[in-house]
This record gives structure tokens, sequence and C-alpha cells, in this order.
């Protein structure tokens, strides 16, 4: 036995090393993607510069090509009527011409070159992209190796059984992480462009208003709009993060926002039945319930191309009960939930079951191919009953 103890000792040790090193190799990714997302959005703004230019200079193409029509068929007249015009109409009309002409071709190889900078900074912006995401999924999975190695694999390295525990437990951490990055990239995609957008509006509202007022004061209306959909989105994140209607207004009204929004969106027809709360809800409970239900829409909208949906939530004195029906494609409910446990392909399920079963509560999914599906949810209404069953076992 001491022998297995000095061993564990000495494995530790070189665990928490290897830690130490996967921790430094984290951060000079996280360096290194980071350089990468600053070269991108430098990039990206000239890309929209460029673009800009691009919708400019054609207009002066346009024009200048217009413009040398115009002066070729004075050319041409000229030339038919050559004696009804004195020497200097004509080497007016012919230097015009001239002018114009080089005008015409300088401004059509200035759209060329800016096009051939366009095609090459999109070309690169993709593979930046690519390079981006490819590297989050590295961090992603480094993040999911250092929370398993700080975890329980003493355990383990013990003997004791609880590999199937720690796999689920793997994919919850594969969860978080993915989560993470969802959360990261709506932030900056979403209100952090738009945050940078109003910053280049305000300056360019500055100068515009400079120049015309009434100009300027439809750029403003514009920042506004810019500013609105940038708190929309803020809001939107917020919301899935930690919905404040809860504490404000309850479990209900915020499935009923919820329900809203995504019917709105997907065009579903969602029925709520849901019973006034007698019961006092525990907040982390109501939490769970607003989580799972989530996740079963999004599981919904995603793959079953239902049209009509039902939730029914019911209140008892220890127990509430969730009921979710759709009329979708359905799914084998053994097979999908064995693919899930063993290659991790429903991180949304997993959250779902692992939340169920963290509160000491009951699913039950019952769907058939071409027949819909159905989530049952039986959930104690505060930790006191969790405490109780735990008695009971």
């Amino acid at each position: 036995m001491n022998n297995l103890t000095i061993d564990i000792g000495n494995i530790n040790d070189i665990i928490k090393k290897i830690i130490q090193q996967i921790s430094n190799s984290r951060k000079q990714i996280l360096e290194i993607v980071d350089n990468v997302r600053i070269e991108y959005e430098n990039q990206k703004s000239e890309l929209l510069l460029i673009r800009a230019n691009i919708d400019k200079v054609i207009k002066e193409v346009d024009a200048l090509e217009a413009q040398d029509k115009l002066m070729r068929k004075k050319l041409v007249e000229i030339s038919k009527k050559f004696n009804a015009y004195n020497e200097d109409e004509i080497k007016y009309v012919y230097e015009s011409a001239s002018d114009i002409r080089v005008k015409f071709i300088i401004k059509q190889n200035d759209e060329r070159q800016l096009r051939e900078r366009r095609n090459t900074l999109e070309t690169v912006l993709k593979k930046s992209i690519k390079n981006i995401d490819n590297s989050e999924k590295i961090i992603n999975q480094i993040s999911i190796a250092m929370g398993y190695l700080e975890g329980d694999i003493l355990s383990v390295l013990e003997g004791a059984d609880k590999s199937s525990e720690m796999f689920i437990g793997i994919k919850i951490l594969e969860a978080q992480e993915n989560e993470r990055r969802r959360i990261s990239r709506d932030i900056h995609d979403g209100p952090a462009q738009h945050i940078a957008s109003i910053i280049m509006k305000a300056d360019i509202c500055k100068k515009v208003i400079q120049k015309d007022l009434d100009e300027g004061l439809k750029e403003l209306s514009d920042l506004k709009e810019s500013v609105k959909v940038a708190l929309k989105e803020i809001r939107s994140i917020i919301f899935d993060l930690r919905p404040m209607t809860l504490d404000d207004l309850g479990l209900n009204k915020t499935i009923e926002q919820a329900v809203k929004s995504i019917s709105e969106d997907f065009s579903m027809d969602i029925k709520l039945k849901l019973k006034p709360m007698e019961t006092e809800v525990e907040s982390i409970i109501q939490v769970a319930v607003f989580r799972i239900i989530q996740e079963i829409l999004n599981n919904i909208k995603k793959h079953s191309k239902a049209k009509h949906l039902e939730v029914k939530l019911d209140f008892g004195a220890k127990y509430l009960s969730l009921i979710i029906s759709d009329d979708g494609i359905g799914f084998d409910v053994e097979e999908t939930l064995k693919r899930v446990k063993t290659k991790g392909t429903s991180y949304g399920l997993i959250g779902i079951l692992d939340r169920v079963n963290q509160l000491q509560g009951q699913i039950h999914i019952k769907s058939w191919a071409g027949a819909g599906c159905v989530y049952n949810v039986l959930l104690p209404v505060n930790r006191e009953v969790i405490r109780d069953g735990e008695k009971g076992h």
C-alpha cells in the first residue's frame, strides 16, 4: 500500500508538471490567436474601406465612360464638319477628349487594382478565419485536457470504477468550453463589431456635420440605429447567460419571452400551458428549468423540422413536471442516447441529462421516426426535497 501511495505521489507530481507545460502552451497559442485576430481585424477594416472605394471608383468610371463616349461623338461630329469649327475649338475638343480618355483609363486601372486587392484580402481573411477556428479548437481541447487532469484522475489510478461518470464529466467540460467559445464569438461577431462601426460612424458624423448639417443629421440617425442593434444583441447575450426576468417577473414570464422569440424567428406554432407558481420553487431550480427548456427547444429547432410544439409546466408540493412535445421527424431515442454518451455528438442533450441528474430528477424521452418527440422531466422544487431523496436512498 505504501509503495502504491509513493507511486501515486510521484505520478501526481508528474501530472502537475504536465499541467503546467500544457498551461504554458495554451498561453502561447492564445497570444498567437490574439495576434492573428488583430491582423484579421486590420485586414477586415482594410477590406471594408476597399469595398467602399470600389463603389466610389465604379461610379467615377461610369461617369468618365459616359463623358468619353460623348467626346468621341463630338470628335466624329468635328471630323464630319471640320470646316465648321475654328482651330481653337478643334484644339479644345481634342485636348478635352484626350484628357478624359486618360482619366478614364487611369480610373479603370484603379478599379482593377482595388478589385485584385479585395480578392486577395477576401482569400486571406477566409484562411485567417479557418486558422482562428482551428486554434480555438486546439485551445478548447487543451482546456478539456487540463480540466480532466486537474479532476479525478487519481481516483482512476487507485482503481475506482468511475469511467462512465468521468466520461460524461469530460463531455460536460467540452460542452462548457464550447459554450464559452459560442458566447465569445457572439460578442465578437455581434456587439463588438457594431461598437467598432459606431466609433467609425461617430468620426464620420463629426466631419459630415462640419460640411453639411442635414447630411450629418442623417448620419446621426444611422448611428442611433447601430447603437440600438448593438444594445439588442448585448441584451440577448445577457438573457442567454442569466435571464434577469427570472428575478423580476418569475419563471413563467421568462419562459413566455423565450418561446415568443423562438416562435417569431423560426415560424413555429408553440402552445404554452404554464400553471401559476403556487409552490415556492428555489432559484437554482428555476434556472435549471429554464436552461432545460432552452436546450430542448434548441434541439427541436435544429433537428426536428417541427411546426407545432407544446410546453406544459405543472407544479406540485415537492416536484414540478415539464412536458415538451413536438410534431417533428422524431428519432431513435435509445440509439441517440447511446451515441451521445459514447461519442458526445450532442452537447445540448448531455447538458439536459446532466442538469436533471445533478438535481436528483428524472427525464424520459419518447420518440418514433415520423411521429415527433415528447420530453418528460420531473424535478424537485427545492434542495430540501433533494436532500430528503438522498436520505431515502
